[in-house]
């Protein structure tokens, strides 16, 4: 059997863009370097912040999918991975077009008809996700997007300069804060599943989102589920090396026949 090369999408959470993924990427790299990492932007923030956002996630992955799909060759083994409200939407993609991805990777997502609304977003952190949407302070709102995604001491002082930064480059406007907010929070599954291999990742400690919804979602879907024990809704920023090998030791269990 021909063995096939290995591709990874990698889509930042909602209100988020290729620049937030911090060392992360370069781990994965230095785990997979066999494979290629795409790092993708949703319209209305990232390379395409200037775009207004669609506020459904079907447009949005309509968008992407235009914009990525030269690089989606069927013949090779495609995994698409993103974190939090982005995993609906790649959940929605592999729904949708169903010959683009081999696999799924979600790291603490939450969708409207599994979860309870208490669950998706946790009742402590409400005030602050509100304030998240109204102010227009760069910085203050970095800050509170750092504090309730993070469970590690001292992030606040390492990302904070390096996010007010990516947001003066490219500034993420309110409205399409909103709009990709709204989408995610709205939308339904009614009852569709991706019908792929599935890798569900959470964290027991995230403030955030309740473990719960990922309990719920493998309920749902299947595949296989890993926990973080300590580490909060972002994943990635708190603990980017073990992610990084629980991603390479997925794909390799899984798709043991791509070119090295």
């Amino acid at each position: 059997m021909e063995k096939k090369r290995l591709n990874i999408y990698l889509i930042r959470g909602l209100t988020r863009e290729s620049g937030h993924w911090g060392d992360f990427v370069n781990l994965l790299e230095s785990q997979l370097p066999e494979a290629k990492i795409h790092l993708m932007d949703l319209p209305g923030a990232g390379i395409y912040h200037k775009t207004k956002a669609p506020n459904s996630f079907k447009r949005m992955v309509d968008f992407m999918r235009k914009e990525a799909i030269d690089s989606i060759n069927p013949e090779e083994h495609n995994i698409i991975f993103a974190t939090s409200l982005a995993g609906v939407l790649a959940t929605e993609w592999t729904i949708n077009y169903k010959n683009d991805f081999d696999g799924l990777i979600m790291v603490n997502s939450s969708f409207k008809g599994i979860c309870s609304i208490n669950e998706r977003a946790n009742k402590s952190v409400r005030s602050d996700m509100l304030k998240i949407l109204l102010t227009n302070n760069i910085k203050r709102r970095e800050r509170l997007i750092i504090n309730i995604n993070s469970n590690k001491p001292g992030m606040v002082d390492k990302l904070l300069n390096p996010w007010v930064l990516i947001q003066k480059k490219r500034k993420m406007s309110r409205i399409n804060i909103f709009r990709q907010t709204l989408a995610g929070m709205r939308y339904n599954l009614n009852g569709k599943k991706p019908e792929i291999p599935i890798l569900i990742v959470g964290s027991k400690g995230d403030r955030m989102v309740s473990p719960s919804c990922t309990e719920k979602i493998h309920d749902h879907f299947g595949g296989d589920l890993i926990w973080h024990p300590t580490s909060g809704h972002g994943l990635p920023l708190d603990e980017p090396e073990w992610l990084s090998k629980i991603v390479s030791n997925w794909c390799r269990e899984r798709f043991n026949n791509y070119k090295k």
